[in-house]
């Protein structure tokens, strides 16, 4: 079993919706309060979110770097980018009115990424012996 392997512009391109999404959901002014934020596992529910979103973002930009590179390596490249665009979320956030910047949803956002390229890491290991073994 090999991972689909479209060409780079198609990767990137992937990579810039996912970011461009994100861009957009940091900018929007925040819905209206619907009351009590939702807490899972003792963390607030807007941290989830952001994990989530990073995630996203580092799984897309690990699968765009992953062909082209070593997996430690492309892994690697991802997190940093994804960590690097959630900093700079932060940054443009700051002077906006309704929004805030937020060391803590850095963190989450740096989380997220980490969880995805872990989870890139064993999905791609698991690929790699069942490669070997069907050769064997």
């Amino acid at each position: 079993m090999r991972l689909p392997s479209p060409g780079r512009r198609l990767r990137w391109t992937a990579v810039l919706v996912v970011a461009v999404a994100i861009l957009a959901a940091s900018v929007a002014p925040p819905g209206p309060d619907t009351g009590e934020p939702f807490v899972l596992l003792g963390v607030a529910g807007d941290k989830w979110l952001h994990a989530a979103a990073y995630a996203g973002l580092a799984a897309t930009a690990g699968w765009a770097v992953f062909l082209d590179r070593p997996v430690p390596r492309a892994l690697v490249l991802a997190v940093c980018l994804s960590a690097g665009y959630g900093v700079a979320m932060e940054v443009v956030q700051a002077p906006l009115p309704a929004r805030q910047f937020d060391v803590a949803d850095m963190l989450a956002n740096a989380v997220g990424a980490v969880v995805a390229a872990v989870g890139m890491w064993v999905l791609v290991g698991t690929v790699e012996e069942s490669d070997s073994a069907d050769r064997d």
